[in-house]
């Protein structure tokens, strides 16, 4: 059995005293999450870094002397000994704060781009897909049942929420570091538009105005990510879908044509045999052999 010690154990030496009786706990040894329903008016720092996921009936929060609405399904990032508070003190709906150990958040900053001088900016920051919710409350699970093996399983859940924090929120890592992951998110997004729609007829320029993009740099960034300029990578589709259809001999070549997209059997006969290296109609007839 893996015996470690707990991050709680270090946090609670920052919280007043009353704090771990009117809260639920769950930990691991580098991260600690909380269950809470209570917000307190005192100007408050933590020598770690802590990640508010709020409840709908928040109060604001107060941070150099600058007011922020706490929205929720968005996270709103504190750094180390980084003083703050709320506008009043109430009882709200249950909200998650989570606190991240200042060194271990900074040992990952420098594994990834070389650089531990880590800062988030202070705003609300939409939690994309809940995928850091998601993690949060797995996080919580785990810690909760103890099942065989959970150390492992915290251990990774570590890693993958710090790693989603960064990627999704504003911080002083180099802009480059940033920049990869947004144009990988993007091309993600143009790629699923381009499979939902492969039959629609749209421009270069309309599919730049997607990503928000300039048609040069979309079709820079989409090479670099898929190989393949955005018009071949639709082509593609089309072609692979236009087998499909053959394969299955239900429609006329003509009808596969105008499924697949194509404005006329001619261009659709072109592009088929440039990239499958035969007509159409004889791809069809070596299928059914």
């Amino acid at each position: 059995m893996i015996i470690i010690k707990l991050f709680c154990e270090e946090l609670f030496n920052d919280l007043p005293a009353e704090i771990p009786r009117i809260v639920k706990t769950y930990s691991s040894d580098r991260i600690t999450v909380l269950k809470a329903n209570n917000v307190f008016s005192e100007p408050k720092g933590f020598k770690c870094y802590k990640f508010l996921i709020p409840s709908k009936n928040m109060p604001q929060i107060v941070v150099q002397q600058k007011k922020h609405l706490l929205e929720r399904n968005k996270i709103f990032p504190l750094n180390p000994d980084q003083v703050h508070l709320y506008t009043e003190e109430k009882l709200v709906e249950t909200y998650i704060p989570v606190f991240i150990q200042t060194k271990y958040m900074r040992e990952y900053s420098h594994l990834l781009t070389g650089k531990d001088k880590l800062l988030f900016h202070n705003e609300s920051y939409k939690d994309v897909n809940s995928n850091i919710s998601s993690l949060v409350f797995l996080f919580m699970e785990e810690a909760k049942s103890r099942q065989i093996g959970y150390e492992f399983v915290l251990q990774s859940l570590n890693t993958q929420i710090i790693i989603s924090l960064l990627r999704n929120t504003r911080n002083s890592l180099p802009y480059d570091w940033n920049k990869e992951y947004s144009d990988a998110k993007t091309i993600k997004h143009v790629r699923e538009y381009l499979h939902s729609y492969l039959c629609s007829e749209f421009s270069l320029d309309e599919l730049a105005a997607f990503a928000n993009y300039s048609p040069y740099h979309l079709i820079r960034i989409f090479k670099k990510h898929t190989g393949k300029t955005p018009y071949k990578y639709l082509m593609g589709l089309k072609i692979e879908r236009a087998k499909s259809l053959l394969e299955k001999n239900a429609c006329s070549i003509s009808e596969v044509s105008i499924l697949c997209g194509f404005n006329n059997r001619t261009h659709f006969s072109t592009v088929f045999k440039r990239m499958v290296g035969m007509p159409p109609s004889e791809y069809r007839k070596l299928t059914k052999n």
